[in-house]
């Protein structure tokens, strides 16, 4: 799910998506503003039974799996003018369904998507 600016409202939908697809959910993400806040509270009081997340501790990259992706995202991305989101999202798709780029943590993924 790709939004230009990571508010909670953002987040909340994206949360609201992962439970119809998935039931129950245990989410490990970073601390992004966007991620806090009391409509995020509210959410996951109301889902207490079906969602847990834990939040990495602060500045650490190494802990957090998305990291080692930027590398080749940036190789694609970086030092380019990319006029729109659509545009974007062709770039990155293009580099994340290469499976030579994706780091080998990854490769599990391909049996559940």
């Amino acid at each position: 799910m790709f939004a230009q600016r990571k508010t909670q409202r953002d987040f909340v939908a994206f949360l609201t998506k992962l439970l119809q697809r998935w039931g129950k959910v245990c989410l490990f993400i970073d601390n992004a503003p966007g991620h806090h806040g009391q409509r995020v509270d509210t959410f996951l009081a109301d889902h207490k039974k079906t969602l847990h997340i834990e939040y990495f501790p602060p500045y650490s990259p190494q802990l957090n799996p998305v990291e080692p992706c930027w590398k080749p995202a940036r190789k694609a991305i970086g030092n380019r003018f990319i006029p729109s989101l659509p545009a974007l999202q062709y770039h990155l798709h293009k580099v994340f369904s290469d499976p030579s780029s994706m780091p080998k943590m990854f490769k599990y993924l391909k049996n559940y998507l």
